[in-house]
């Protein structure tokens, strides 16, 4: 009986790599979606400070509906640039193994969740407020140190993981792999940042708009009344 891919992609990921891109590729492709959605999102509201507008039991439902449709997202976006750029490098991987490859990497950050979990349990709202110091009180510093050492310690394993995937994957070295990898994440943050940029253009020019629609339909409401 061969061994878990959950367990063996932790230290053997070329060969569980390997055998899951043969077998199926499409294995637990939701799943995975949804642990490094997850995770994904809750970063998101962190940084953007979203405890100020949402409660904390809101983000938390918000980020596990959305999970598995913005992680499959960021696998299908992030490949499809990675098989772009590979194939400057003479890669022989194809999108569904390259996306298999992303999505098993991501196996790590199933630890994420519970410590996500623990530092909502320490802080509530308060962390999606950025965590300010004042709200770190001296027994739950060395707890949140660890608990930020753990989170680092398993983005580095999953990019070891990733990093040995892709190599295989593509039939190339691990320095290539390096360089398709730095390449594809720069332009897939270029286009990112423009596709942001757009949609905060969108949106100011839809809130101007909505203001102006109101303005005039006060003055409008205020002509009328004026007017009987």
């Amino acid at each position: 009986m061969s061994e878990s891919p959950w367990l063996s992609i932790w230290l053997r990921p070329r060969a569980t790599i390997s055998r899951i891109v043969s077998e199926n590729p499409k294995r637990s492709l939701w799943l995975l979606a949804f642990i490094y959605g997850f995770s994904s999102l809750l970063n998101a509201f962190q940084t953007g400070s979203m405890g100020a507008v949402f409660s904390t039991p809101l983000i938390l439902v918000a980020a596990a509906i959305l999970a598995p449709f913005w992680g499959y997202a960021c696998f299908a976006f992030f490949s499809w640039v990675v098989l772009w750029i590979g194939k400057i490098f003479k890669g022989h991987g194809t999108f569904a193994g390259l996306r298999a490859v992303y999505a098993w990497s991501c196996v790590p950050m199933i630890l994420n969740i519970p410590l996500w979990l623990l530092m909502v349990m320490m802080f509530g709202q308060a962390l999606f407020l950025n965590i300010p110091p004042q709200y770190v009180t001296e027994a739950q510093a060395p707890i949140l140190f660890l608990i930020l050492i753990s989170k680092v310690v398993l983005a580095v394993w999953s990019l070891v993981i990733y990093l040995n995937g892709l190599a295989q994957v593509q039939q190339y070295s691990m320095l290539k792999a390096i360089f398709n990898t730095l390449i594809a994440g720069a332009i897939a943050l270029f286009l990112l940042g423009i596709v942001w940029s757009f949609g905060f253009y969108l949106l100011d020019v839809s809130l101007q708009n909505s203001q102006t629609a109101l303005l005039l339909f006060s003055e409008g409401i205020a002509s009328i009344w004026r007017g009987m």
